[in-house]
């Protein structure tokens, strides 16, 4: 019985290491083949090399091709990509000068440098960006001379190309829809021509702003001549204001008033400025005594006085009139 368990219990250890190999080396990921300008997606198993995953891929190596990982380096979980270096030999040519450049995996960029050929002023007849082909020629011709100013970064290059559109995509210039150039774009590149690139961008902004107060001066004559009072405290508005901000390069250029919305009112102040004098607060009660008196005497015999109403004038001038109702039922109206 021992014996047979022993056996089992091997027999299960074997089949776990298999297992787990197995499914180690079975697990699936995605990767990126990236061949000059063309990706490619394949799917891949953990433990392959990089030349089965090209295979399986159907792209094919030259002899003096490499990879990034290497050929025969096997693929881990965490690899995500694999990028095929060309081998091209080509010519680069100024003037009567040539120089011949063997790379692998370079651009038209990278042969110009290695060739150590002195371009100043001098620009290729095919993209600097372009991935190398082999059997390439490439020949420097003089260019003209531009300055060019854009993302806060000025410098001179010189250019084949004919308008200052042409230029811009040369240079990799991309314009947004308010984007404003200091050159009309069909313009034709001249010698020693200034471009700027200004990147222009449009924001609306709401602000809060206060509404100030008006200071509003009324009379009064229940108050002293030559005194004033505060009879209501002036109170500060608000208003939310709607802005078309431009920006220019980042910094503000100009803002336009859209919209005022006013969300508070101001209350005004009332300051209160006396009229009164002495000679108004005396005049009064004898103007009115003397109709009084005068009533009195006029008063005809035989009936009597049932009420008598005083109605004085609104312009607060101490004059008016009496209604004066009779006995007899007459009526009588008495100015004073």
């Amino acid at each position: 019985m021992k014996r047979l368990t022993t056996a089992a219990l091997a027999v299960l250890t074997v089949l776990v290491m298999v297992f787990s190999l197995t499914a180690c080396a079975g697990k699936a990921v995605t990767l990126t083949v990236q061949d000059k300008d063309a990706k490619t997606e394949v799917e891949a198993n953990v433990g392959m090399t990089v030349s089965q995953v090209l295979e399986k891929a159907e792209i094919k190596l030259g002899e003096k091709d490499e990879t990034e990982p290497a050929k025969d380096e096997k693929i881990a979980e965490d690899t995500t990509k694999i990028t095929v270096k060309r081998y091209a030999k080509v010519t680069v040519k100024l003037g009567d000068e040539t120089r011949e450049i063997e790379m692998t995996g370079g651009t038209v960029a990278d042969a110009i440098e290695k060739s150590g050929l002195n371009t100043n002023g001098c620009e290729p007849d095919v993209d600097k960006d372009k991935y190398l082909e082999d059997g390439m020629v490439i020949n420097m011709v003089k260019g003209t001379k531009v300055t060019l100013t854009v993302d806060g970064k000025t410098s001179d290059v010189a250019t084949k190309a004919k308008t200052v559109e042409d230029f811009l995509k040369e240079q990799k210039v991309t314009l947004g829809e308010d984007d404003e150039v200091s050159e009309k774009l069909n313009a034709e590149i001249k010698d020693g021509m200034k471009i700027t690139v200004k990147r222009v961008e449009y924001k609306t902004e709401e602000k809060t702003e206060k509404i100030e107060y008006k200071t509003v001066e009324k009379e009064s004559d229940s108050l002293e001549a030559g005194k004033e009072e505060v009879t209501q405290e002036g109170k500060d508005g608000e208003k939310t204001v709607t802005y078309k901000v431009k920006y220019v390069d980042g910094k503000e250029d100009s803002r336009e008033k859209v919209e005022e919305k006013v969300t508070k009112e101001a209350v005004d102040k009332v300051v209160t400025r006396g009229t009164k004098t002495e000679s108004s607060q005396q005049e009064q009660p004898q103007q009115q005594e003397q109709p009084q008196q005068q009533s009195q005497q006029e008063q005809p015999a035989g009936k009597t006085v049932v009420s008598k109403e005083n109605f004085p004038d609104c312009d607060g001038s101490g004059h008016g009139y009496y209604e004066i109702h009779y006995s007899d039922g007459s009526v009588e109206y008495q100015q004073y």
